[in-house]
């Protein structure tokens, strides 16, 4: 159970004793609990002073604690004391605020259960799921969580994969059909396959990614890094200038020290240092949520300045497997649709079955019933060959077919040509007095051509489409989805050279599917990887990862990126105009230090708040 100390942590409870005290100080005859606050608030800042001084570094803290320090000097210590409890107020909500972009690791790790229900010959047996090892069987009832990423091999559901993909419906599932570690089983009973151990799945990878994106820091953040660094050395200088001018003028020591001590305050650069920072992190979580796994803000940066988008074809802008799209069986009676003769379909289907090939598999599901337990042969590079009732039954190629003495009537061969012509690929199948066609084609995603015009609308140059496939079938998809450039029939160092023409044009974003993608998503400006969680070779290239196969998230990552370049430099504008102010205010009136401290992390907090907008 958390405690309410937990939940407040030092740097609260240290923050809400310095705001006691200095309630206190102000009471007459407690004057002295002004010094208790000043300690309450220097505990942290004095630590973190010192650290930096260690790394032969100066920062914020030094200056806030330099400035109290003047403040107890010249006999202010209310002043010392409310500098500080701002100081502290305003770096405890930093952390809560900077903590809520932080916490996606710990909520997915929650995600995954600690325990798994192991199937085995003699029932089933509860392990933790460090113990499971691939090819091992489980067991998740409903509305419990899958304990590892697996294959189903029995029954049927749907799971909710909101918290790692950012899909909102849940999604059905079947036999035969891949799940991941960390979904939630809402239905039915499942017997899962285990696939990969515990530290390579989905989840472990979606965590890693989110580590990496807090650790790798966007372009500005390392700016404002540096120049916080060598502002507060302008700071301290400024502090000395002014002092000796105004005691040179013939100020006292203590007017002049300090109307210094409110310049030092009115030019640290709490919110110059932190703008970056406090929109990139939220920026990051937003995605993160969304199932767009950024690696850095340095990503979320160059977004907003995309020119031109590559797209690989398969897997990208289609689903990535192919289905049985129509069939035709010659016999006696000439030519017909495959369902008129369903008992020759099921036989081709189960000689199919043995088969791992991805045209197979989408025939077999063609079919609503097979023959299991069929022996095959495989003929290299043309088919397969098995025995159904009692009859051999060929399926491959046409030149298997011809090899065997089967002629192709002339109707086969003009179905053959008209879907040759539509870009589709087909497998023939002959035996039984039959000879049959079957075509295929990959599914193009329903919302390529919407997602294609927003990013036209978004201001992108131009979309280009980087193909290994023949040009006719890339041709027809890219008539479908409305892109006019297309290059095909590519190998995976061309499409580099491609990316590299593209890149000297202008900022590059390159959209693949995986294994020969990875060089051309390496060189573009921004690499995504559409569900690239089962492509350790796509995870290595790509700097953006799509948990889910949903197109639209690239522009919603390119929009996402020109928000964030907006409210950075809102943020910016805000801390800058608020230093001018106070700079202005120092030399022109007499403005007291706890109005500096006030507009100072006045401007920090603000600064915080509109960063945390782009949670949303």
């Amino acid at each position: 159970m958390v405690t309410a100390f937990q939940r407040l942590g030092l740097r609260g409870w240290l923050t809400l004793g310095c705001f006691v005290a200095l309630l206190l100080c102000f009471v007459p005859g407690l004057t002295w609990m002004a010094y208790l606050s000043i300690l309450f608030g220097s505990v942290l800042a004095l630590g973190s002073a010192w650290e930096s001084l260690r790394q032969r570094q100066l920062d914020v803290n030094l200056l806030m604690v330099l400035a109290a320090v003047g403040a107890v000097t010249v006999g202010r210590p209310e002043d010392a004391a409310m500098l500080l409890f701002l100081f502290s107020l305003s770096s405890t909500l930093e952390d809560f605020a900077l903590g809520k972009t932080k916490s996606a690791i710990a909520a997915l790790v929650k995600l995954r259960p600690q325990r798994a229900l192991r199937v085995t010959d003699s029932g089933t047996v509860e392990v933790s799921v460090e113990e499971l090892v691939v090819g091992d069987l489980v067991r998740v009832n409903s509305f419990e969580r899958l304990p590892a990423d697996g294959e189903v091999v029995s029954g049927e559901s749907s799971v909710d994969a909101s918290a790692m993909t950012g899909e909102s419906q849940p999604v059905p599932v079947g036999i035969g059909q891949e799940v991941m570690g960390g979904t939630q089983n809402l239905e039915g009973t499942l017997t899962v396959r285990v696939s990969r151990r515990v530290g390579d799945s989905a989840l472990d990878r979606i965590v890693g990614l989110v580590a990496d994106a807090q650790e790798n820091k966007a372009s500005g953040e390392r700016i404002s890094a540096w120049f916080g660094q060598w502002y507060t050395i302008l700071v301290l200088l400024a502090f000395g200038v002014s002092l000796g001018i105004r005691l040179w003028l013939g100020q006292g020591w203590d007017s002049a020290f300090y109307a210094a001590l409110v310049l030092l305050v009115g030019m640290s650069p709490c919110a110059l240092v932190i703008s970056v920072p406090a929109s990139t992190l939220s920026a990051l979580a937003h995605a993160a949520r969304r199932g767009i796994l950024v690696r850095g803000g340095a990503y979320i940066e160059a977004a907003a300045r995309v020119d031109f988008v590559a797209v690989d074809k398969t897997g990208t802008l289609t689903v990535g497997r192919p289905e049985m799209i129509s069939g035709w069986v010659f016999s006696q009676k000439g030519l017909q649709d495959w369902r008129v003769v369903p008992e020759f379909m099921r036989r081709v289907a189960a000689v199919e079955a043995g088969s791992s090939h991805p045209l197979a598999k989408a025939l077999v599901r063609s079919v609503d019933e097979t023959v299991v337990g069929v022996e095959i042969r495989t003929i290299p590079g043309k088919g397969l060959v098995g025995t159904v009732d009692g009859q051999e039954i060929w399926v491959g190629n046409d030149r298997l077919l011809m090899e065997q003495g089967f002629e192709l009537p002339p109707e086969i061969q003009a179905k053959a040509a008209e879907e040759k012509a539509q870009g589709r690929t087909m497998v023939y199948a002959a035996g039984s007095g039959y000879v049959a066609l079957a075509t295929f084609a990959d599914e193009i995603r329903k919302d390529a051509r919407e997602v294609l015009e927003d990013l036209r609308n978004l201001g992108v140059k131009e979309v280009v489409m980087l193909t290994g496939d023949k040009p006719e079938t890339a041709a027809i998809v890219a008539k479908e989805v409305g892109i006019d450039r297309v290059d095909a029939a590519l190998l995976p160092e061309d499409k580099v050279t491609h990316i590299q023409e593209l890149a000297r044009k202008g900022s590059v974003l390159m959209v693949g599917d995986g294994v020969n993608d990875a060089p051309s998503l390496a060189q573009a400006t921004i690499g995504v990887a559409m569900g690239g969680l089962g492509s350790d070779v796509a995870l290595e290239a790509a700097d953006v990862v799509l948990a889910s196969d949903q197109l639209n998230r690239i522009p919603e990552l390119i929009r996402l990126g020109r928000r964030t370049k907006g409210v950075i430099l809102a943020n910016l504008v805000i801390a800058g105009t608020v230093i001018v102010v106070l700079i202005l205010s120092s030399f022109l009136f007499k403005l007291p230090l706890p109005v500096a401290v006030v507009a100072h992390e006045g401007s920090t907090l603000l600064v915080i708040l509109n960063g945390l907008r782009l949670l949303r």
